[in-house]
């Protein structure tokens, strides 16, 4: 984990280095369609992959690019 922290720190910070936003927040969005947005990735089921992501999974994930 200290690892993968340490890359995303890395990557982040290269980002801005480059002047380009790394955050949701950073692009302006906020929570407020976040709801809509994940059943929608969802395509109003689950995303199949490596795990299993359901609607409100994509929206924990959402919450934490802010």
């Amino acid at each position: 984990m200290d690892g993968a922290n340490a890359a995303i720190d890395a990557l982040s910070d290269f980002f801005h280095t480059l002047g380009l936003q790394s955050t949701l927040t950073e692009l302006g969005i906020d929570d407020s369609n976040f709801s809509v947005m994940a059943q929608k990735a969802c395509g109003g089921g689950t995303l199949q992959g490596f795990k299993t992501l359901t609607p409100k999974d994509v929206k924990a994930i959402f919450r934490m690019c802010l």
